[in-house]
């Protein structure tokens, strides 16, 4: 009976590719069918990848001079806003460059005064006048050291009310405070009080409020379908975060020929930096996710049963990605009819000897 039913279909392959199924033969053949599901994104593969800091997040904080840590008033991890004292330091430098400003302005205070003596004589014409003019750029002079004097005061670390407070009432300032510039989170804090810090060290390390970096290396195929028009969704943890390339590599890492990829992350992401992790990348790709078993592989061409009525047509398509169960196909209208998911095997072998 069945050998009688098989003949019969035979006879009704055309010879566009088509097959036509009563609802008997479905039946005796168990045809299924199923419909795609159409998405918008893809993904083109899971990779490890690791969490970092942009290093315009990363402030480092530092004194040009060597110095001894006489208090410490943050600690690793603590948040910090933009002022905050830090810690007290003291250094021969730091006290030697107040008291240059005290001389300079004690010299400047006194050309000043000979200054407007000897401009009083020079207009009664006591004096000859160069000596008024000999007396105004000895001040000229005193003003420029002691802006210099001040400038680098001010590098040394000194407040812009502490350099006028030091200029009024000329008094030292022993210890010099130090502020956070920024506000942010400290990383890391390398000193301890009581200890002495060279030149240009790194003190503090502070991280400010931003968003972090996502980086990976990736095989060279899977790197050439990124671009930085495209739109991507980086699936961490079964959480999905909408992402976009910022950088690829120009060249392959001749080792394991990969290419460095760097990716955006929302600044409201719950990833640490220094987190390494597993990740799944999507490109925004309209196309069509079907049961695996749909595919098959007919003479060098992939291709899915389409069934409309009593009718099933073979549709060659183009597999853009596939895991275990499932193939994303490339967006094909057609591919939103019923897809034969059951029984290919026997369509095909249908369709080659009706050819």
């Amino acid at each position: 009976m069945k050998k009688q039913i098989f003949l019969q279909l035979l006879l009704s392959i055309s010879l566009l590719a088509e097959i036509t199924l009563s609802t008997e033969d479905e039946r005796n053949w168990h045809i299924e069918t199923a419909v795609g599901k159409e998405v918008a994104y893809v993904p083109i593969g899971e990779y490890m990848t690791t969490v970092t800091i942009p290093p315009n997040l990363l402030h480092t904080l530092s004194v040009p001079y060597e110095a001894q840590i006489v208090q410490l008033n943050k600690v690793s991890f603590d948040m910090v806003k933009k002022g905050d004292s830090l810690a007290l330091l003291t250094a021969t430098e730091w006290v030697e460059a107040q008291r240059k400003v005290i001389a300079d302005t004690i010299e400047l205070i006194h050309h000043e005064h000979l200054a407007q003596r000897n401009a009083k004589l020079c207009k009664e014409e006591i004096i000859a006048q160069k000596e008024c003019t000999k007396a105004d750029a000895e001040v000229k002079s005193d003003k420029i050291k002691l802006l210099a004097s001040k400038t680098l005061l001010k590098a040394y670390g000194a407040s812009d009310s502490m350099i006028e407070t030091l200029y009024e009432k000329l008094t030292i300032f022993p210890n010099m405070e130090l502020k956070s510039p920024v506000k942010g989170s400290l990383l890391h804090v390398n000193i301890q009080p009581g200890k002495s810090v060279s030149p240009s060290s790194a003190l503090f390390v502070i991280k400010l409020d931003g968003a972090n970096w996502l980086e990976s290396n990736l095989p060279r195929a899977i790197a050439s379908r990124l671009n930085l028009s495209k739109e991507i969704v980086i699936t961490i943890d079964e959480k999905d975060i909408k992402s976009k390339l910022l950088h690829m590599s120009p060249v392959l890492d001749p080792f394991n020929q990969t290419r460095y990829a760097r990716f955006s992350l929302p600044q409201d992401s719950e990833l640490l930096a220094g987190l390494r992790t597993k990740a799944k990348i999507s490109i925004k790709e309209r196309a069509f996710l079907v049961n695996k078993k749909s595919v098959v592989q007919d003479k060098g061409r992939t291709i899915v049963f389409i069934k409309k009525g009593q009718l099933y047509r073979a549709e060659e398509v183009n597999v853009i990605s596939e895991d275990k169960d499932t193939c994303y196909l490339a967006y094909n209208k057609v591919l939103s009819e019923p897809i034969v998911i059951g029984a290919t095997s026997i369509l095909q072998n249908m369709l080659q000897k009706g050819d």
